[in-house]
């Protein structure tokens, strides 16, 4: 199928305009700003060929709805570049569209453009940048953190060093009281010490957690429990896409109640205090000792 024969089919119908020009014009509307975000994935690295072509659209999109949730931004609209092989089927490429036309009416974003290009047999590369709105002043970042903020997380983590390639959930839901509540915010991504230590290195803070305080899934619980799998791998692995926060100890209490309405649950974990990095404590209170802190692309 020729490249504008497939936009006109399978990805014009998930936009407003019907993508028929070369570039989007979009009203910011007044008040806010635009809060712009990247992901790329590779099939064999972020999504296997065994992954349906929706889900493999959904993982990709909602990745990079988490980085404008864990900056209080809420979602607006989405750009795709896919690479594909040219002797790729049909039938993938409409199930792919399928699957962003469902995320697209879960989370209230629409697609405004991007390009397609062919590559070799069997490789396969989808890239997205998302953007997102949030009042003007109101972004939060990664360097807003204060000494004696908590660490709190929004949900359970270790599901995915289980379950590799699991479908995340994007927490969109809470990203207006993220703007309203929290200091500093990233997405658990490349696994919770890495993703905390980047608060930590652009605030000049550090970061000490509680091994006991981390809400894990009660799947992940029972492999520790048993042995089958290691703290330092359930915690660094990455792909929860949880939000890792830091907050004001004077908003944690409204913000676990404005939160658990939203359907999410906030955990208190740590504090953020003076020196550099992040620390895990284990029962003991004895530091936790890993060879790696998260997921390296290199």
């Amino acid at each position: 199928m020729a490249e504008f024969d497939l936009i006109e089919k399978h990805f014009a119908p998930l936009s407003i305009d019907g993508l028929k020009d070369d570039a989007a014009v979009l009203d910011i509307p007044a008040g806010f700003q635009l809060v712009i975000t990247s992901d790329t994935s590779n099939r064999g690295d972020h999504f296997v060929e065994e992954m349906p072509p929706a889900d493999a659209a959904r993982k990709c999109l909602r990745s990079n709805l988490s980085d404008l949730a864990a900056m209080g931004a809420d979602p607006f609209s989405y750009q795709l570049n896919l690479a594909l092989p040219k002797d790729i089927d049909e039938a993938w490429i409409a199930a792919f569209a399928g699957g962003l036309k469902a995320d697209q009416d879960e989370f209230g974003i629409q697609i405004s453009g991007g390009d397609t290009t062919g590559m070799a047999a069997g490789g396969l590369s989808i890239s997205i940048t998302a953007l997102g709105l949030v009042p003007t002043g109101q972004a939060v970042s990664r360097g807003g953190a204060k000494e004696g903020d908590l660490v709190v997380v929004t949900g359970p983590l270790g599901d995915a060093s289980l379950d590799r390639l699991r479908m995340p959930y994007p927490r969109t839901a809470v990203a207006p009281l993220v703007r309203k509540y929290a200091s500093a915010g990233v997405d658990v991504s490349d696994g919770l010490p890495a993703d905390l230590g980047h608060i930590c290195a652009v605030s000049n803070l550090s970061a000490t957690l509680e091994f006991a305080k981390i809400p894990f899934s009660d799947k992940a619980r029972a492999v520790l429990s048993s042995g089958q799998t290691t703290p330092q791998d359930i915690i660094t692995w990455g792909e929860d896409y949880e939000l890792a926060l830091a907050v004001p100890s004077a908003n944690i209490e409204a913000f676990q109640s404005e939160a658990v309405e939203q359907g999410v649950t906030l955990c208190v974990i740590g504090i953020f205090g003076s020196g550099e990095g992040c620390t895990i404590l284990d029962e003991n209170g004895a530091p936790m000792l890993f060879d790696k802190m998260g997921w390296t692309h290199f």
